[in-house]
């Protein structure tokens, strides 16, 4: 095995723990996070999926970010932990319509400077993720809803780049955006239950 495939099942392994983390609101969440995407970074630039190691490289930064947000909120004893929410619909219909022009505008940047061979494709996923990250470190809890479409188009893009194992990846990580998405609701419920 070559050296990008060690660091694609590292990434892989460090992804799905990732995702469980993040399931169950575990703060190491963010530091499997950061691993797995520091270590894509690198082969996306092996497969020519430049978007992807940006967006990677933000997930780096946004891996800090939600660590310390999680980090200062638990540790703070007059604030209460970080609560699921939820965002009302005008908000995602705005959200949802700068991501389409900033894809458009990536997408013709990109097929007109790189040798991308799907730059549309690779600036939806990129945009998309930008925005379910940020709705992730803030516990929004439809970022579950942007993760199972944006994790499902990525196993399109992996099998056509072949990268099987990220492919796999994204299928698992597909599925579990259920659980997290049920386990999410589960605890914005009981919150809402303990205020009432």
């Amino acid at each position: 095995m070559d050296i990008f495939t060690w660091v694609e099942i590292a990434s892989v392994a460090t992804g799905l723990l990732y995702v469980v983390f993040m399931m169950r609101q575990n703060i190491w969440c963010w530091i499997c996070g950061i691993l797995s995407s520091g270590l894509y970074i690198f082969s996306c630039f092996h497969a020519k999926i430049y978007l992807e190691a940006g967006l990677n490289f933000y997930y780096v930064v946004v891996g800090f970010y939600g660590w310390q947000l999680w980090l200062r909120r638990n540790k703070n004893t007059d604030d209460k932990p970080l609560q699921v929410t939820e965002w009302r619909a005008s908000a995602h219909i705005f959200n949802i319509l700068i991501c389409i022009l900033l894809t458009l505008f990536l997408g013709k940047i990109m097929q007109l400077h790189t040798d991308s061979p799907r730059p549309y494709f690779d600036a939806a996923l990129t945009v998309f993720g930008f925005s379910a990250t940020i709705l992730e470190a803030r516990k929004i809890l439809s970022a579950w809803i942007y993760w199972f479409i944006i994790n499902g188009a990525a196993i399109i893009l992996m099998i056509d780049r072949e990268m099987p194992l990220y492919a796999g990846l994204s299928l698992v990580m597909t599925l579990l955006c259920i659980k997290g998405y049920l386990d999410w609701k589960k605890s914005k419920m009981q919150v809402e239950r303990t205020l009432a």
